[in-house]
C-alpha cells in the first residue's frame, strides 16, 4: 500500500531530500538549491511517498515543491534552477504519477527532466543542451567532430579576431563578480533572472565548497565578459554568463574558453543550460526536453 504525506517543515524537507536525492547534477544538491531558497523562502509542500510493508514505512518517493505566492505551486527553488524532477527509489516509477495527483492546488512547474512514462507525455517546454567530452582534447577536436568545415572555419576566424585583441583571462577572482551580474543583465535583459534576490542567491554560492570556475574577459583592462561555472560529478555547469556588446564574438570566445577549462578538468559532460540562446543548435550540441506541468 502507498501513503503520501506533506511535509512542510524545512528540516524535515532536507532530511527526505538528503534519503532520495540520487546527487547526479548540481540542481539536485540540497545545499546548492538552498543558498536560493534563503533569500526567498517560500513555504514548502513536500509530497513524500511511502510504501507500507507489514506496518513499516520505507520511503519511497518525493516531490519537492513550494509555493509561490504569485501563481501556486512549483518546485522547490524552481526560479534559480533547471532540470528539476521528482526523486524516486529505483523501482518505484509508477510513484510518480500518484504524486503529480496528490497536489493539492494550482501548480505551474517547469523545466522538468525525466525518461519515466509520466514525465515524456508531458508537454515540452524547452530543451537543456549539452555536449558530450568523451574524445575531446581540445577545441579544435570539438570543432572537428561537430561542425561543417564551413562553420569551422568561420568559428577559427572569429576566435582569431578576438586573440588579436589580446584578451586577458583570470580564473576566480571574486572581487569581480558584481561585473558578471551587470554584463548579464546588460545581454538578456528582461531575460535576465539576476533580479535583486536572484543575485543574493549566487553570493550565497560562494560561501559553499563548490568547485567553482568564474571566468573574467578584459580587452584594454576593461571587463568585457564573464561567466560561472561549477564542475560536479565529472560534469561542468555552465551557469550564468555576460559579455558586452562593444565587441562581435566575445561571447562565442567566451563559450570556447569554457569548453576548453571543461576539457582539461577531465569533465564528461558540458552542461549548457536551458534554452538555445542563439548557439549552443548551431554548435550541434546534444538536446535533453524539459516539461512542464500546469494544474
Amino acid at each position: 500500500m502507498l501513503k503520501i504525506r506533506v511535509v512542510t517543515d524545512i528540516l524535515e524537507a532536507e532530511q527526505v531530500w538528503r534519503a532520495l536525492s540520487p546527487q547526479e547534477t548540481v540542481f539536485d544538491d540540497w545545499n546548492f538549491r538552498y543558498a536560493f531558497y534563503k533569500h526567498e523562502p517560500y513555504p514548502l509542500e513536500f509530497y513524500v511517498a511511502y510504501e507500507i510493508n507489514n506496518h513499516q514505512e520505507v520511503l519511497v518517493g518525493l516531490l519537492p515543491l513550494q509555493i509561490n505566492s504569485k501563481h501556486g505551486r512549483e518546485f522547490f527553488s524552481e526560479p534559480d534552477c533547471e532540470e528539476n524532477r521528482p526523486f524516486i527509489k529505483k523501482g518505484y516509477e509508477q510513484v510518480i504519477p500518484r504524486l503529480y495527483a496528490a497536489i493539492n492546488g494550482p501548480t505551474k512547474c517547469y523545466d522538468i527532466t525525466g525518461s519515466d512514462d509520466f514525465t515524456t507525455r508531458l508537454p515540452l517546454e524547452d530543451y537543456v543542451y549539452i555536449l558530450p567530452l568523451e574524445g575531446l582534447n581540445d577545441f579544435n577536436d570539438f570543432l572537428s567532430k561537430r561542425l561543417s568545415a564551413k562553420k569551422k572555419r568561420n568559428i577559427r576566424q572569429e576566435m582569431n579576431a578576438i586573440e588579436k585583441l589580446n584578451p586577458e583571462i583570470s580564473w576566480n577572482n571574486f572581487s569581480d563578480f558584481e561585473a558578471l551580474f551587470s554584463l548579464n543583465i546588460a545581454k538578456f535583459k528582461e531575460e535576465s533572472y539576476l533580479d535583486a534576490k536572484g543575485q543574493k542567491g549566487w553570493r550565497e554560492l560562494l560561501q559553499l565548497p563548490f568547485n567553482f570556475h568564474f571566468l573574467v574577459v578584459k580587452i584594454k583592462n576593461k571587463i568585457v565578459a564573464a561567466s560561472f561555472s561549477i564542475y560536479y560529478k565529472k560534469k561542468y555547469y555552465y551557469l550564468i554568463n555576460g559579455a558586452s556588446s562593444e565587441y562581435s564574438n566575445i561571447s562565442k570566445y567566451l563559450n570556447k574558453i569554457n569548453i576548453e577549462k571543461a576539457i582539461s578538468l577531465g569533465a564528461s559532460l558540458f552542461d549548457a543550460g536551458l534554452g538555445d540562446c542563439n548557439w549552443k543548435v548551431a554548435w550541434h550540441f546534444n538536446s535533453l526536453p524539459q516539461y512542464f506541468f500546469k494544474k
